[in-house]
């Protein structure tokens, strides 16, 4: 049950966020959607891998790939759909705590926690990174054709 109101949460916080930035309309609701896959592919990679950067990656493939057949289907850019999919995984929390304790003056704790921070947004940069670039290959593939 706690799962189902993590994904219902994750689903209003993005609709809220697309509201809020004013995405397109007709766009909302699949928004919501991107951040409901999102949050439920990282929640069960951490069931499965137990590592934060992994699961943060492969839930940011899924973002990737579900935000290009999204664009493709109501043709609207992906980027709507990859930066509303990757707000449930931004890594708020290592961030502050990273501030928090070089303010606190343990650098050592400042350190990892700030390493643990760039590891989380450079796994969530690279796969969408490699999913934007494959749906270009694809797409120049079948144009060629």
């Amino acid at each position: 049950m706690t799962v189902f109101f993590n994904l219902i949460a994750a689903f209003i916080m993005v609709l809220a966020f697309g509201v809020i930035f004013q995405a397109p309309k007709r766009s909302l609701w699949l928004l919501g959607v991107t951040g409901s896959i999102s949050w439920g592919g990282f929640l069960a990679c951490q069931n499965l891998v137990g590592d934060t950067v992994t699961s943060v990656f492969i839930a940011s493939l899924i973002i990737g790939v579900c935000s290009e057949l999204f664009a493709r289907w109501i043709k609207l850019p992906a980027t709507v759909f990859i930066i509303s999919g990757i707000l449930p995984l931004v890594p708020g929390i290592p961030a502050y705590n990273t501030m928090f304790f070089i303010l606190k003056g343990d650098y050592l704790k400042g350190l990892e926690a700030g390493i643990d921070t760039l590891l989380i947004a450079g796994s969530i940069a690279f796969a969408i990174a490699i999913t934007g670039t494959a749906a270009r290959y694809y797409r120049s593939k079948l144009n060629n054709h």
